[in-house]
């Protein structure tokens, strides 16, 4: 497709989905980066996670940046050059160009429980100015079981794009660590969104639950256990915003109203597995929502 064809594919596609035309043309940027990205000797440098893999898992409407965790190799802003140059320079008629010699690369920390680097890459789909799309990447963090492989869908309905990805048992054990980190100061509220989607939609093992949440607690030098005893409190204090927040981004259909229950059904799906209630062999089954199979037993009197 020529790039003019593309630029018009787009539009109509806007249209089609009801979405600002900038919104989808974004996206069509950070897909076709990484579609370019599994071209170039750099592809196995980096595992999906983030927004943009829940995306691929249909859980959520693409954020409009990437996040990554760069394996067995140095994070460094010299690297991070190289591959956008990589990338930029693949013969591939997608209408994407890349303008390499204006990007730049800033350090980025969450609280000490995030560090890495954030490469902002300005960008031309054709004659629209994306300005600058961003990539955050990361190091270090423990991956459980093991990487996993994700197909991300093409906007315009081209092959998807196969990329490395988190495990969902580290997205969950990132995810709800943090809340064990921030308790009931914590505003990411869409960790608890996605968490409570990811129960719903995705049967889990528990061993490997445990073993994903053990790994990043300690990582992060975090204490394990239950959640329910850092979030009591939690609708108290974070109810209004929880409620505008479900508001502004139109999740009323997909989260619960009151702030205590969605903080419900996170603890009813993961205290079990970070108690030691259920063991090995245990499964988690989405449509009951409850784990089967194996339990610990009490202790005897």
């Amino acid at each position: 497709m020529r790039p003019g064809q593309t630029y018009a594919a787009l539009k109509r596609e806007a249209t089609a989905r009801g979405r600002a035309f900038g919104e989808i043309v974004t996206l069509y940027a950070l897909e076709r980066f990484l579609a370019r990205l599994t071209q170039t000797p750099y592809r196995d440098d980096f595992v999906l996670k983030g927004g943009v893999l829940l995306a691929a898992h249909g859980l959520r409407w693409p954020t409009r940046d990437i996040d990554a965790q760069l394996v067995d190799q140095t994070l460094d802003e010299v690297h991070l050059r190289a591959v956008v140059r990589a990338v930029a320079e693949l013969p591939v008629d997608d209408a994407l160009v890349l303008h390499v010699e204006d990007a730049w690369v800033e350090q980025i920390r969450d609280e000490d429980d995030y560090a890495g680097l954030r490469l902002h890459v300005p960008a031309h789909v054709h004659t629209f100015d994306v300005r600058t799309f961003t990539i955050d990447v990361s190091t270090g963090d423990p991956i459980r079981p093991r990487v996993d492989t994700v197909a991300l869908p093409s906007i315009l309905g081209d092959e998807p794009v196969t990329l490395r990805a988190h495990p969902l048992p580290t997205v969950v054990a990132e995810k709800t660590v943090t809340i064990l980190q921030r308790g009931v100061t914590s505003t990411r509220w869409r960790d608890l969104m996605d968490v409570v989607s990811l129960a719903r939609t995705h049967g889990f093992d528990a061993s490997e639950l445990a073993d994903a949440g053990a790994a990043t607690a300690q990582h992060r030098g975090v204490e394990p256990g239950p959640l329910a005893t850092h979030v009591v409190g939690y609708g108290d204090v974070g109810q209004a915003k929880w409620a505008a927040w479900r508001r502004t981004w139109q999740l009323e259909d997909r989260t619960e109203v009151q702030l205590d229950d969605q903080v419900a059904l996170v603890v009813a799906f993961i205290d079990p597995v970070y108690t030691g209630d259920v063991g090995d062999g245990a499964t988690w089954d989405r449509g009951a929502f409850e784990w089967r199979g194996s339990t610990t037993a009490p202790a005897a009197d």
